[in-house]
């Protein structure tokens, strides 16, 4: 593996972790929107549960895509974004931080993963 692969991966793991666990915290504090900072932990969970998977049945290599990861991933976006529509700026830059996750996870699947050609 080259460097900035490596680098990349473990600076996105990095950031995975900390946004989700940002989220959770501003969760248990009571922040408001509540459902804003359940999308930012939803995008985040998305890409390390799968990190998570692939590190405990040591399966580094994606054959084919992750749906569900990928699904929960947006899904997170998806809730900050409509969060943010709704509240405006007490939603906070949650819906920012969600989307640079999901573009990250986009980033990951077609670096590292070997998808079939058809």
């Amino acid at each position: 593996m080259n460097l900035p692969k490596s680098v990349f991966i473990g600076a996105f793991i990095v950031w995975l972790a900390l946004l989700g666990l940002y989220g959770l915290i501003q969760l248990s504090r009571g922040m408001q929107p509540v459902l804003s900072w359940l999308g930012l932990v939803l995008a985040a969970l998305g890409p390390l549960l799968f990190f998570i998977r692939s590190l405990l049945f040591k399966s580094p290599l994606t054959f084919r895509h992750p749906h569900g990861y990928s699904l929960l991933c947006g899904l997170g976006l998806a809730t900050t974004m409509s969060m943010s529509f709704r509240h405006g700026p007490a939603a906070g830059a949650a819906h920012v931080w969600a989307g640079i996750t999901l573009m990250g996870w986009l980033v990951y699947l077609r670096w590292f993963s070997s998808f079939p050609e058809k």
